[in-house]
C-alpha cells in the first residue's frame, strides 16, 4: 500500500505536476544543469514509488502513456521544416547523417557482440532512436514498440546520460588533440567561423495562452488523424510514424504559422517529464543498477563506431572538423548542446546548423529506431 492511494487521480496528478515544475525549477542550477532533468525526473519518481509514496500501477500513469506521449511528440517536431533545414544546415547537414550511419552500425555492433538477452531489438530501437534524435525519440519509440520495462527502460536512460556526458567532453576537447586537427587542416586560431550575425537573435515571444490552446487543439487533431490513417491502413502500430510525418509536413509547408506556436515545445517537454516519471516509479533500484554496467558498454561502443564514422567519412568528403563535431553532436545530443558547443569553441556560424539538424533527428529518429526494431524483432 502507498500513502497516495492509486485510485486518488487528483493527489496522483498533484504529485507529478508538482514534480515537473520542481525539476525545471533545479535544472536553472548549476548541479542541475550537470546532472540533467531526465536524471532528476526520473530518480524522483523512483524514489517516491520505492519509498511507497506513490503508487507506479494507477490511472495517471496510464493516461500519460496513451494520450500524453504521442501528443508530446507533435509539440515537439512543431520546428521541423525540413526546407530551412535542408537549405541552411550545408556540410552541417551531411555530418549528422554521417553520424546517424555510425549510431545504426554501432547499435548492430553492440547487439551482435554483447548479451543483451531477449530484449535486444527493443534497446537497439531506443538507442538508435535516442543517439540520432532525442529523449523525445527515446519515449516515442519505447511507447511505439511496447517496450515498458521500467527497470531497462531506467537503466538505459541512466547509461545514455552517463556515457553522454563524457561522450559531449571528448568532443570538446577533439579541436586540441594536434593529430586529429592536423589530419582536418584545422586551424584553431582561425575566424573562419566566427560571424556574429549567425547567432540566434530572435527575442523570446512573451507566452500566450491562445497559443499554447491552439497548439494543444492542433496536436490532438493530428493524433486523431494518424489514427484514422493507420485504422484503414489496418495497423495501428504506425500511428507513431504517421503522426511524425503529418507533424513534419505541417512544420515544413505551414512553417510561418507553425513556428509561431512557441509554446508547443516547453508544454511537449513538461509531458515528456511526465512520462519519465512515470518510468522511474515503475523501477526496481536494484535490478535496475544490475542492468546498468551492460548498457553503458552498448552505449559506449555505439558512440564509438559513430564518432569513427564521423571524422572517417567527413575527412574522405571534405568536411571541416568543425562541421563535423558539430553534426556529431546534434546527432547524439541535440541541437541544445550542438548549439552550446558551437559557441563555446567560437564557431557561431555554426549556432544555427547545430540547432537545424538537431530538429532534423528528431524528424527522422522515430523512423529509424521503429524500422531497427522491426528488422531485429
Amino acid at each position: 500500500m502507498s500513502l497516495i492511494p492509486a485510485d486518488n487521480d487528483f493527489a496522483m496528478w498533484a504529485v507529478m505536476l508538482l514534480l515537473v515544475a520542481l525539476v525545471f525549477k533545479l535544472e536553472k542550477t548549476e548541479l542541475g544543469q550537470k546532472i540533467s532533468g531526465t536524471i532528476m525526473i526520473i530518480t524522483f519518481g523512483a524514489i517516491l514509488a520505492n519509498f511507497k509514496i506513490i503508487s507506479p500501477s494507477n490511472n495517471v500513469f496510464s493516461s500519460i502513456n496513451t494520450t500524453g506521449v504521442p501528443i508530446a511528440i507533435v509539440l515537439l517536431l512543431f520546428n521541423a521544416n525540413l526546407k530551412k533545414i535542408f537549405k541552411e544546415s550545408g556540410p552541417t547537414l551531411i555530418a549528422f547523417i554521417f553520424g546517424a550511419i555510425g549510431t545504426t552500425l554501432g547499435t548492430i555492433l553492440g547487439v551482435l557482440t554483447l548479451p543483451l538477452g531477449e530484449k535486444a531489438p527493443e534497446l537497439a530501437a531506443v538507442f538508435s532512436a535516442t543517439y540520432i534524435g532525442g529523449s523525445a525519440n527515446f519515449v516515442g519509440v519505447s511507447n511505439a514498440i511496447g517496450f515498458d520495462d521500467s527497470n531497462l527502460l531506467t537503466a538505459s536512460v541512466a547509461a545514455d546520460n552517463v556515457v553522454g556526458v563524457a561522450f559531449m567532453a571528448l568532443l570538446i576537447a577533439i579541436p586540441s588533440v594536434q593529430f586529429v586537427a592536423k589530419k582536418f587542416s584545422y586551424d584553431a586560431n582561425s575566424n573562419l567561423y566566427d560571424d556574429d550575425d549567425a547567432e540566434h537573435t530572435e527575442e523570446e515571444q512573451p507566452f500566450s495562452i491562445e497559443r499554447a490552446v491552439a497548439s494543444l487543439g492542433i496536436a490532438f487533431l493530428i493524433v486523431v488523424l494518424s489514427d484514422i490513417i493507420s485504422g484503414l491502413i489496418g495497423y495501428p502500430p504506425l500511428r507513431l510514424l504517421i503522426l511524425t510525418a503529418l507533424t513534419v509536413a505541417m512544420a515544413t509547408f505551414a512553417h510561418e504559422k507553425v513556428a509561431s506556436l512557441s509554446e508547443a515545445f516547453p508544454i511537449g517537454i513538461a509531458i515528456m517529464y511526465l512520462f519519465l516519471g512515470m518510468i522511474g516509479a515503475g523501477v526496481d533500484i536494484i535490478t535496475m543498477l544490475e542492468s546498468g554496467m551492460i548498457l553503458a558498454l552498448f552505449a559506449f561502443i555505439i558512440l564509438l563506431v559513430h564518432l569513427i564514422t564521423v571524422l572517417t567519412l567527413s575527412k574522405l568528403f571534405k568536411i571541416g572538423l568543425p562541421e563535423a563535431l558539430v553534426g556529431s553532436n546534434a546527432c547524439i545530443l541535440g541541437p541544445p548542446t550542438a548549439a552550446a558547443m558551437a559557441g563555446a569553441l567560437g564557431w557561431k556560424s555554426l549556432v544555427t546548423p547545430a540547432v537545424l539538424c538537431g530538429t532534423f533527428g528528431y524528424a527522422t529518429a522515430n523512423f529509424i529506431g521503429v524500422s531497427i526494431f522491426g528488422l531485429m524483432g
